[in-house]
């Protein structure tokens, strides 16, 4: 039998067959996207802006989304740094998200949708509620973690 690459023929045939019988390793999964500070973004098709901190959340430019979406400790303190996962009214996920500020903003098409939130990396439990997207003006909602 000749040589291949310094083996011969029949390990290196053993090599491959052991290489493609290795199980997959599956990939870890992605997460969710990080929303650029103070920055509209797209994410899925969904206008995004994460801010909230400082003197730019009186941004004109953030009265524009009719949802905002807050993270708040048990005593009504902003949390800075929250995800949250949107979804239609069939339950279809719309957007993954995560902001290192208090809130999230979104421009939705007037309707009902529905919203998990949860703090990265803390034991606090996730917490969901209904959200309705005005037809125009701003709706707060504010997703509370006693548990931070």
């Amino acid at each position: 039998m000749g040589k291949f690459l310094g083996m011969d023929q029949a390990t290196a045939v053993a090599s491959a067959i052991a290489l493609l019988a290795a199980p997959a390793v599956a990939a870890e999964p992605a997460g969710p996207a990080p929303l650029p500070l103070d920055q509209p973004t797209t994410v899925n098709g969904v206008e995004a802006a994460c801010t909230g901190v400082g003197q730019t959340r009186n941004d004109p430019q953030w009265s524009a989304y009719g949802v905002r979406i807050e993270f708040s400790n048990a005593l009504n303190e902003y949390l800075g740094a929250g995800a949250i996962r949107l979804k239609d009214r069939a339950g279809t996920t719309l957007l993954e998200a995560s902001c290192d500020a208090p809130w999230i903003l979104l421009r939705l098409p007037a309707g009902a949708y529905s919203v998990e939130g949860w703090i990265p990396g803390s034991p606090a439990k996730p917490r969901s509620a209904p959200i309705k997207a005005p037809r125009s003006g701003q709706t707060r909602f504010v997703l509370q973690f006693p548990d931070v």
